[in-house]
């Protein structure tokens, strides 16, 4: 660990190293950097343009640059440099092993300053402290990385597993290596692998890997490490395949995964994409369809260097679907409607909390396009409002609604909300209530007020019929204090009342009667609780098909703003 830290310090000086260098090599000299391998038996056709990773040889990339593509070394053998986490090499020897690689390196690529792939680091994921012979082999990575660097080349430090960055030690050894090398991260969508993730739909799948590839740069930046100094390196060999047919169903996966890097790219600004396993090095893992998933690759990045829709048999061409394309001022957007950030900002003043908002919105959508109400019902139940809570004094009301930072529009879409949810609730048959439930009930509510009344419509509140027993805790408290029939507004919109009876308490009623209004009681309860079932599968099925800025997903949940807004929900 000494070595470690002496060579932490002596590397400090480059840490304004900067994070894009002057194009020399045909390399682009701004914004991300796509990068494919093509050595070996890679079907990557050479355009111009392209930036092809070799691992040998000169005839090759020198024929590939006359294409006019730029060419970078992938450097298969760098545990032969710096040894392992186990075995690492004299410290000593490092300089002239940058020094080879560079020079053996700039005969490959044609290039003064080349760009070099280190793979790959043993050990990522070990936590501190290291053992000796680990934090030797860490301290000869970053010697060597820095070596390269100091020799004009332009290293770049490949990571399978996830780095380990709880403890001060290991963060400032990551930011030191970020200054003299681009840390490319491993891609492998393996959990869930390729199979469950076309099992997701395009949309589901495209938002798990957008929400990967987010979560792989955060893990990083987090640190301090700046997203220019972080690159992707996506896997495309057999085992990322992971037996997924047919081949429509591969390639629609390819293009997947393509179209998130480079939304991912779009939004953090990350050095560059890398593309490996399109090369067989295992003659028993061979899958004949490289040369169209290559293709499909190449063709979501950029159609002129491939024509994947001549495999237009195999695979859905659409380039939008399940992709981040919203209108202007949505949050989301799916079948049933969408979720607009000025409301979301709204109803966080109200709720004090983002999220919870979008879930309320979301909830709001679904009941609107599964039970629209009829206006009329929304102004009645408006009313409801205005005379249960502030005695018929609609100046009171604006009032309220002002100071909880509520517009009248948002006011009427939570009333409206709550007249749908009963609507949706009523059409739902829930088990009967046992006997020991029906008991249960009796005992604990014996002095709850109740009242025999009739109506002219079905109302929710005796239990979806015309006439019954109205208790207390569920019914609009209009209905205790008719004196004679009426008309009278409730949250869940006008009703034609007659009393048949005066209030008096559950335990006074008649035992068949009393059991009656209990179960009437026990079902509507129940009800609800089949409704949040109900609610999260639909929820779920429209965020399925839908898509949301930055992939913040509401949760899909029975929302409830009694206590935020307790006058515009009265029962």
């Amino acid at each position: 660990m000494k070595a470690l830290v002496v060579l932490l310090a002596a590397v400090a000086a480059l840490a304004g190293a900067p994070s894009a260098l002057a194009d020399a090599c045909g390399l682009p000299d701004s914004g991300p950097l796509w990068v494919d391998f093509a050595g070996h038996d890679a079907p990557i056709p050479v355009k111009p343009g392209m930036v092809l990773a070799v691992a040998s040889g000169t005839d090759t990339p020198q024929q590939m640059r006359s294409q006019g593509a730029a060419t970078v070394l992938f450097d298969l053998n760098f545990n032969k440099r710096v040894g392992t986490t186990a075995n690492p090499a004299d410290p000593a020897t490092l300089d002239a092993k940058a020094k080879a690689l560079v020079d053996y390196a700039t005969s490959v690529t044609g290039c003064q300053t080349p760009m070099i792939a280190e793979n790959e680091l043993f050990g990522a994921q070990t936590p501190t402290p290291w053992s000796p012979t680990n934090g030797q082999y860490r301290s000869n990575v970053l010697q060597f990385l820095t070596a390269l660097t100091n020799l004009g080349a332009r290293p770049l430090l490949s990571i399978a597993n996830p780095p380990f960055t709880a403890s001060d030690d290991a963060k400032e050894w990551w930011r030191q290596v970020s200054q003299v090398a681009i840390l490319l991260r491993q891609v492998y969508f393996t959990s869930p692998n390729a199979v469950g993730l076309y099992k997701l739909g395009t949309a589901g799948a495209s938002r798990s890997m957008r929400q990967s590839l987010r979560g792989l740069v955060s893990h990083l930046t987090q640190i301090g490490i700046p997203a220019g100094r972080v690159a992707l390196e996506m896997q495309f060999n057999s085992a990322t395949r992971a037996g997924l047919q047919p081949t429509s169903a591969w390639l629609d996966v390819v293009k997947l995964q393509a179209l998130a890097a480079k939304e991912v790219v779009k939004e953090f600004k990350i050095e560059g994409v890398w593309s490996w396993g399109w090369a067989t090095f295992n003659p028993n893992a061979v899958d004949p369809d490289k040369p169209a998933a290559a293709c499909v690759w190449l063709w979501v990045r950029d159609p002129n260097l491939c024509d994947a829709p001549k495999y237009s048999g195999d695979f859905d061409t659409s380039l939008s679907e399940g992709q981040l394309s919203l209108p202007p001022g949505a949050r989301c957007v799916f079948p049933a409607g969408l979720i607009d950030r000025n409301a979301v900002s709204r109803l966080t003043r109200l709720t004090g909390d983002a999220g919870y908002a979008a879930s309320v919105l979301l909830e709001q959508a679904v009941l609107n396009a599964e039970q629209p109400i009829a206006p009329e019902v929304l102004v009645s139940a408006e009313r409801a409002v205005v005379h249960s809570s502030f005695g018929g004094d609609r100046t009171r009301y604006w009032s309220a609604l002002a100071q909880a930072k509520l517009t009248i529009p948002d006011a009427r879409a939570i009333i409206a909300a709550r007249l749908e949810r009963d609507d949706v609730e009523a059409r739902f048959r829930p088990r009967p209530p046992t006997s020991a439930q029906l008991a249960d009930f009796l005992a604990t509510y014996a002095e709850q007020p109740v009242r025999l009344v009739q109506t002219t419509r079905n109302a929710p509140w005796l239990g979806g019929t015309t006439k019954g027993w109205a208790v207390s805790t569920l019914a609009p408290s209009e209905v205790f204090t008719l004196a004679k029939a009426g008309t009278i507004d409730t949250p869940d919109g006008p009703f034609d009342v007659t009393p048949l009876g005066n209030a008096v308490p559950l335990a006074l009623v008649p035992r068949a009667q009393a059991t009656a209004a209990a179960r009437v009681a026990l079902e509507r309860l129940a009800r609800e609780s089949v409704y949040r079932s109900w609610l999260h599968n639909a929820e779920q099925k429209q965020l399925a098909a839908g898509s949301c800025a930055g992939d913040q997903v509401p949760t899909p949940t029975a929302t409830d703003l009694s206590a935020f807004v307790p006058f515009l929900l009265p029962s």
